[in-house]
């Protein structure tokens, strides 16, 4: 008769636990099959968006200024809004028209005091953004160039490019939070090199740098449709 062996009531046995690859399997199968299916799911309301949004105007400086003095001369950091329109080519491009608007002081960097005037600045472009990620949440980075103006009274309209990076948050498929953060740089002796940009009563201001850099930082509301 083989020999049997009595466990003793309550006495508890342990599990053989399970294998490691088994856990992983799992646990990745857990987490990637609902954003999967959301992914798949999820679909703005049309190609065409609308974006309205504020932020931050780094400030530059741009000129050397002549006169009974010299000096440095920069923009100031100042509040910027704006608005685009972009068109989605697919899922991985799309083509975007932007406007913003500050109205930063111009200053001296060293002279006291140093405030000259507001100026009101306003640039326009074209960009390309190229999207990563999936679902209601996307990344982008972005690619432009267009023109950074002063007015013609303080030095026009120069040729500016653009590079920046952006986050799109979709709410439901019409609404969007939008961020993106843009680095800037302008060309100011396009076709007047050595030339003044403008002058004043006080004297003439010169671009210091042929490139001069600049930078937002914004945030906003997206549309889609």
């Amino acid at each position: 008769m083989p020999n049997l062996r009595i466990m003793p009531i309550g006495t508890k046995t342990r599990a053989r636990p399970l294998p490691v690859w088994a856990l992983v399997v799992g646990a990745a199968a857990l987490l990637t099959t609902p954003a999967t299916a959301q992914q798949a799911e999820f679909a703005t309301a049309g190609p065409w968006q609308v974006s309205a949004f504020g932020g931050w105007y780094t400030g530059s400086r741009p000129y050397v200024f002549h006169g009974a003095v010299t000096d440095n001369v920069k923009f100031e950091s100042a509040p910027v809004f704006g608005l685009r329109v972009g068109h989605d080519i697919n899922s991985t491009l799309g083509l975007e028209l932007s406007w913003t608007q500050a109205h930063p002081d111009q200053s001296f960097v060293t002279l006291v005091p140093s405030y000259i005037r507001t100026i009101v600045m306003n640039n326009y472009e074209a960009d390309l953004d190229v999207y990563f990620g999936r679902g209601s949440v996307r990344g982008f980075v972005i690619f432009g160039v267009g023109g950074s103006s002063t007015g013609s009274t303080f030095g026009g309209t120069n040729f500016t490019g653009t590079v920046g990076l952006g986050l799109e948050i979709f709410v439901d498929r019409h609404f969007a939070i939008r961020v993106d953060a843009r680095a800037n740089d302008s060309y100011g002796n396009l076709g007047k090199y050595g030339a003044p940009a403008f002058c004043d009563p006080a004297g003439c201001y010169f671009y210091k740098p042929s490139w001069y850099p600049s930078g937002t930082a914004t945030a906003g509301l997206t549309y889609a449709f």
